[in-house]
């Protein structure tokens, strides 16, 4: 990698033969330049030196400064710069110009698959997540590196700090990055830069839907239903949880949520919408993946030779399915590969017989399941990728099975209309004294334990009646009238005329802007 590493060579004869590796490997912070100011000759050109904006710009002024050296001064000046660097960890440099140890500088192989890496790598790379912390614990990084990178604004600015940090170091801390991501949960990000390891990033299109929906996502999340079973899961760590909490208000914590699941792996996002699912989130999930019907595989037998003990056989079936789908096996690439141009995909394969769940990306994809259906492709497509194995055994097809009511719009899954949400939030001064949140009002919501216990924690009557109306504002559509009925049979009329009338002007409002934008473009 380098040339000249012993003392008999000249300081300026090793700065010509090791000028690219010095100018990508030093580090010019002002703590070396601040040692160089008692090395003879060096410190009068330091002022120079700083001056310079880039770090290459920096270590190509130190560099011509130092090749500048007049003859007699080469060995004290290489002693000086040599200690200056061993004692601002740059070991790795100093061993260009005085081998003592094994750190060398980064090699070039590092460097470009560093270098090539970096726009995805900063997509995903989430330096607060301890990162930083154990990068500094194993002085891969300094004090001074962590609290520069730490100074940067937002995830990717800092990202990026990190990276080009890295860049300057020795050639072990390339795998001691590798080794640091996959020990704090950033194996996806690991594998961006090795290509080793079973974590992949989040899809692009799953980033995609996180983005387009996240304004209708924000407002319709309740934070303090998921954060326990996002822990549990692996999905956050303590880190995201401290985040997160330490924000203000609901949709704070949301965008503060959707910012780390976005930088994820797929996996963490799988386990995010697994999360809203149990959570009494369908209808995000729903909003964010698309409509999901759920499918009974029929299976029909020869039994002319015989009893057939078809239960027992759905039961086989169905395993093998599953090992084909976890495992990526012909039968199932075979359906992936079929549905995947309509826009579906198989979301799961439970018992129950056997039950297929399909995941519509959107009611074009609805439609088009529809379609299959209808024409009898899905059942050709399930007996041609999985009747084979089993033809010995009597199977001589499978049929698809989907009730009508599957490609029916589910209303319960609807999120809150934006006039619905506005009414409630909006509504809370003016409802504060005229709501009371008793347990019969309570009951007759239908409040999960952890929704009814946040209310009824509030310290005031009207923080009660803020965190209630927060609540149902970020339930399905639905919610908002099944809170009316309730005020209406709990004798709280005036508190559910006062919202429908807001909700009534709120639509009025928006059909007039509507009614505006429209005329303005005629």
């Amino acid at each position: 990698m380098f040339e000249g590493t012993s003392d008999e060579k000249e300081l300026a004869q090793i700065i010509n033969n090791n000028y690219e590796t010095l100018l990508t490997s030093l580090e010019p912070s002002n703590v070396l330049l601040g040692k160089l100011r008692s090395v003879a000759f060096v410190k009068d050109h330091i002022h120079s030196v700083k001056q310079q904006v880039t770090p290459d710009d920096k270590n190509d002024a130190l560099l011509t400064a130092l090749l500048e050296v007049p003859d007699d001064l080469q060995q004290s000046v290489m002693d000086g710069l040599i200690e200056a660097l061993r004692s601002c960890d740059q070991d790795h440099v100093a061993n260009v110009f005085r081998k003592e140890s094994d750190r060398v500088p980064m090699s070039e192989e590092h460097r470009e698959m560093l270098i090539k890496k970096t726009d995805e790598m900063c997509k995903f790379l989430d330096p607060e997540n301890g990162l930083l912390k154990k990068l500094l614990s194993l002085r891969v990084i300094t004090l001074v590196d962590h609290t520069r990178i730490r100074s940067r604004v937002g995830f990717e600015d800092k990202a990026e700090e990190l990276l080009h940090t890295i860049l300057r170091k020795s050639d072990d801390a390339f795998q001691s990055l590798a080794n640091t991501l996959n020990e704090s949960g950033q194996a996806h990000v690991a594998f961006i830069l090795t290509g080793a390891g079973d974590r992949r990033p989040l899809c692009e299109e799953y980033r995609g839907k996180l983005r387009e929906k996240r304004a209708d996502v924000v407002r319709s999340i309740y934070p303090r239903d998921l954060m326990s079973t996002l822990i549990s899961k692996g999905v956050f760590t303590s880190y995201d949880q401290q985040r997160v909490e330490g924000r203000q208000t609901n949709n704070e914590k949301v965008e503060t949520m959707l910012d780390l699941i976005s930088r994820k792996s797929q996996a963490a996002f799988d386990g995010f919408i697994d999360t809203l699912q149990r959570c009494y989130h369908e209808h995000v999930v729903q909003e964010l993946m698309g409509p999901e019907v759920a499918a009974r595989i029929k299976v029909e037998v020869n039994t002319s030779e015989g009893a057939v003990d078809v239960q027992r056989l759905e039961a086989e079936i169905r395993e093998s399915m599953q090992r084909s789908f976890a495992n990526n096996e012909a039968g199932a690439r075979q359906v992936k590969e079929f549905l995947t141009s309509d826009g579906i995909s198989v979301s799961d394969i439970s018992d129950g017989s056997i039950i297929v769940k399909f995941r519509c990306r959107d009611h074009a994809a609805l439609a088009s399941m529809q379609q299959l259906l209808g024409s009898e492709k899905l059942d050709q497509l399930f007996t041609e990728a999985f009747q084979p194995k089993f033809a010995g055994k009597g199977v001589e097809c499978l049929r698809v099975s989907i009730p009508a009511e599957e490609f029916q719009p589910h209303p319960e899954l609807k999120l809150m209309t934006l006039k619905h949400h506005e009414a409630l939030q909006s509504s809370v001064e003016r409802l504060a004294d005229k709501i009371t949140v008793s347990d019969e009002l309570l009951n007759k919501l239908a409040l999960c334990k952890g929704r009814r216990q946040a209310v009824k924690e509030a310290a005031t009557s009207e923080e009660q009646v803020k965190t209630l109306l927060d609540i149902v504002s970020r339930q399905p559509d639905c919610a908002f009238h099944h809170f009316l009925n309730a005020l209406d049979d709990t004798d709280q009329k005036e508190a559910a005329a006062c919202l429908r009338n807001t909700a009534e002007g709120a639509a009025a409002t928006q059909s007039e802007n509507t009614l505006t934008k429209e005329s303005g473009k005629n």
